[in-house]
């Protein structure tokens, strides 16, 4: 566990080196449309994490541990279009395509051939699943410390160490980086943390695909991000909106504007529900982990109708004792 250490250390103490760089260079996250926040925060915190994660790396190769250092490469790479698109945005084409080319790398890594469509849409996917869900503070540390910690201890146990160290990286920049997001904003990861973190993601999926390790306990962790993701992609097409256009339709968006609760409530619930769906996929049979990511999507999906009920129904009832 050193390179988590490591990793959570130098993402830590590194924050402040890049919230004075985003500051200098005036890369400050406005509120927007879509935005859950109501004050300007500087962005482009995926820098330390991605320090982090180096640090931690080199750490790890000069103890003599192998380093995947071809499979943490498209991470880099990925991380650096982000930040660029942190400071001045970048075209929808520009970004596409750069994901889609790391994620084709990670496919040859992974074996060529086949594997090269399927990095490619894994990478696609996980990095804009992440990037969407990345809205409000501390979700997607708390949600990537859970994953980090479910991927190493899966490399653990099937003896894949590229996937435990990819595992451990993650967590301890997530962990790292958690205070300066965590319960109030002093930096946002940004695009470069939400595609770092959804790049780490596609590595350790592959990683463990093309290993032969049970993929859905790696993809567990993220299946409210997927849920949410979908249900809202699915709506706005049914509805004739645009894909492109700034929304708060996410249910953990509505939660903290419409149902009022606050972004560490909503945050802890959604990291809390996905280490319980994940270590429901570690029974022996297989209707307890169907059976609870079901439900637990299910509660998480119609939270914003039930909290609002509820709110709208105390509401109704103090106002009548009065």
């Amino acid at each position: 566990m050193t390179e988590l250490l490591v990793s959570g250390v130098v993402t830590l103490l590194g924050a402040p080196l890049v919230l004075r760089l985003a500051r200098s260079q005036g890369i400050i996250d406005v509120p927007n449309a879509r935005s859950s926040h109501t004050t300007p925060v500087p962005r482009g915190g995926g820098l330390a994490c991605l320090a982090g994660i180096v640090v931690a790396a080199v750490v790890a190769h000069s103890q003599g541990r192998v380093v995947p250092w071809h499979w943490l490469l498209p991470v880099l790479v990925l991380t650096a279009i982000g930040f660029v698109d942190d400071h001045r945005s970048l075209s929808a084409v520009s970004r596409l395509a750069a994901q889609v080319a790391a994620g084709s790398y990670l496919g040859w890594v992974a074996g060529g051939g086949w594997w090269v469509a399927a990095g490619a849409v894994l990478a696609v996917a996980v990095v804009n699943i992440v990037n969407f869900m990345d809205g409000i503070n501390g979700i997607t540390s708390l949600t990537m410390a859970v994953w980090g910690i479910t991927a190493f201890a899966v490399g653990q146990s099937h003896a894949v160490p590229s996937l435990s160290l990819v595992g451990a990286l993650a967590a301890g920049s997530a962990l790292g980086f958690l205070p300066w997001n965590f319960p109030t904003a002093r930096l946002f990861l940004g695009d470069a943390g939400s595609y770092l973190f959804g790049a780490m993601a596609a590595v350790g999926l592959l990683i463990g695909w093309s290993e032969g390790v049970p993929v859905v306990l790696l993809a567990a962790p993220l299946a409210l991000y997927l849920a949410d993701t979908t249900t809202v992609l699915a709506r706005r097409v049914l509805r004739g909106d645009s894909l492109f256009e700034a929304h708060r339709d996410h249910v953990y968006q509505r939660l903290t504007s419409a149902a009022g609760l606050s972004h560490p409530a909503v945050s802890l619930g959604v990291a809390i529900l996905s280490a319980a769906i994940t270590i429901s996929w570690m029974a022996p049979v297989m209707w307890v982990p169907l059976a609870t990511t079901a439900l637990v999507c299910g509660a998480y999906l119609s939270a914003p109708k039930l909290v609002g009920n509820r709110a709208t129904t105390a509401a109704w009832t103090e106002g009548g004792t009065e």
